[in-house]
């Protein structure tokens, strides 16, 4: 993510008619649920996690049926491909352990 902030950073300052709203998210789209799943089980953790349907868990705002990002934008522009979450995870939970 820093390298990509970087890098738009960077094509801003050379082309400034470039701003505009961009989304970067990691490939491929997964639900919620199945990513808590994913970070949990890499961390060595042991968690029961339950998906639930958006009407089951009421909040003041709507919230969307679908809230990927499109990031189609981002990669044409910036050259930017989503990048795998999933592999990036192990690199992820190590630098949070050293912070910790």
């Amino acid at each position: 993510l820093a390298a990509a902030c970087l890098r738009i950073a960077r094509t801003l300052e050379a082309d400034p008619a470039c701003a505009g709203t961009y989304h970067l998210a990691g490939d491929p789209d997964v639900p919620r649920a199945e990513f808590a799943r994913t970070i949990m089980a890499a961390a060595g953790r042991k968690t029961a996690i339950t998906a639930i349907a958006t009407a089951d868990y009421p909040t003041p705002a709507p919230r969307p049926l679908n809230a990927r990002l499109d990031c189609t934008m981002t990669e044409a522009v910036f050259g930017i491909p989503r990048p795998d979450w999933a592999a990036a995870l192990p690199q992820a939970l190590r630098a949070r352990a050293v912070a910790a």
